[in-house]
Order: C-alpha cells, then structure tokens, then sequence
C-alpha cells in the first residue's frame, strides 16, 4: 500500500495567513482601544464641564436667596481688582446682612459678613466675578460669573436679581 499524500489533505494554517489574522486583530483591537480611551476623555470632559457649571449655578441660588431679602447693596472692586467686585448686602436697618466677594488667594467666590469671611460658597475657581447694581430699579446684576472646570473648560453664567425689601 502506497501512502497518498495530497496538499489539500493537510491540516493547520500557513505562517502567512497566521500573520494576516494577526495583523486584521491588532488593527480591530487598536480601533476599539483607541474608540474606548477618546470616550473616556470625552466623558471626563463634560462631567468636569457639568460639575463646574453645577457650582457656578449654586454660587448664584445662594447669592438670590440673600440680595431677595436685602433692602440696599453696595458693589465695589476687590482690592484695586476692576474684573472682580465685591457685594454687600444691607437690610432695612442699613445693617450688613451679608456680603459677597471674589478672593485673590484661592480665587473662588466667598461669602461673609462684616470682616467675617465664611469661606468659599464652592471649591470651584472663578476668574471673574462681575457684577452691577442699579439702585433706581433694585436690581443686581451678575453680569458675568465665570469658572473653569478642572479639565479647563469655561463656565460663564449671568443673571439678575431684584431686591424685594426696599
């Protein structure tokens, strides 16, 4: 008996279609590592983003809360500080009920009364915190809070709010 050995007959894979499996493999999984790692930078970019824009809104519902119950307010610049203004807020007395301010040392937006300095109202950082006053309407105007996220996103909000016990 004769032994036929055909080509066709043999089993396994040659080295080229080995490589060829490999390198489609490494391509689709490089593909999908590089889909995964750009998601994830996308994902922490805009929960910074929303974090940053969370506490720039918190800043001013703290702020509406006390200039809604404040009789009078003074607005003036924070050490020599054009950009960033400091707020006081007076009841009817024309005694201090509260004041707002921009700090240089760690440039977040603080809240006190008299020298009384409560502390930052959020740990995010502000690099502006501008506001107005038109005493004819009682209207304060935060003409524009801006905050950068940790990732460095710009955050800019404004609003106004009128003094109800004037």
């Amino acid at each position: 008996m004769r032994a036929i050995c055909r080509r066709g007959a043999e089993r396994g894979f040659t080295f080229t279609e080995l490589t060829v499996v490999m390198v489609l493999a490494s391509v689709v999984t490089l593909g999908l590592v590089t889909f995964y790692l750009n998601a994830q930078i996308v994902w922490t970019q805009s929960s910074t983003q929303v974090m940053a824009q969370r506490d720039a809104t918190a800043i001013l519902e703290v702020m509406r809360d006390s200039v809604q119950t404040a009789a009078n307010a003074l607005v003036m610049p924070v050490a020599q500080d054009s950009l960033n203004k400091l707020v006081i807020l007076y009841d009817r007395s024309g005694n201090e009920q509260t004041r707002f301010f921009w700090d240089p040392t760690d440039s977040c937006v603080h809240s006190g009364e008299g020298a009384q300095d409560y502390g930052p109202l959020t740990q995010t950082r502000a690099e502006r915190f501008h506001v107005t006053y038109d005493q004819t309407l009682g209207i304060l105007h935060v003409d524009s809070l801006r905050v950068r996220s940790s990732a460095g996103q710009q955050v800019t909000l404004s609003t106004s709010i009128g003094l109800y016990n004037q």
